[in-house]
């Protein structure tokens, strides 16, 4: 299982494996009129959203397998949350929304 962010922009999208790490980096051509440290900064924000992602993504399949196996839910997402350190899938998206409406509060992407 591959996880992909792509910024707002689409100049810049990472993959990551299931276990969180990425694996792929994919730049638009405009990137080469950014300064290096802002493609860097951006590269690492997407990678850091692509690892949620997959996070979440453990978060979810264990929580089913263990739902399948009659855990209770309540219990079993709270020990995938404390315990393991797996975010929700609506905790990851709401970073998510929220990392984006303000890194790229001033961009035109939502048009």
């Amino acid at each position: 299982m591959l996880f992909t962010v792509t910024n707002p922009r689409g100049t810049v999208s990472v993959t990551a494996l299931a276990n969180g790490q990425p694996v792929h980096v994919e730049l638009a051509p405009e990137v080469v009129d950014m300064p290096e440290s802002q493609l860097s900064e951006e590269i690492s924000v997407i990678a850091g959203l692509a690892t949620q992602n997959a996070r979440a993504g453990q978060h979810l399949l264990a929580s089913a397998l263990l739902q399948r196996l009659g855990h209770d839910r309540t219990s079993t997402l709270g020990f995938l949350e404390r315990e393991l350190g797996l975010p929700s899938p609506d905790a990851v998206l709401a970073h998510k929304a929220h990392v984006f409406a303000t890194r790229y509060a001033n961009d035109d992407w939502s048009a």
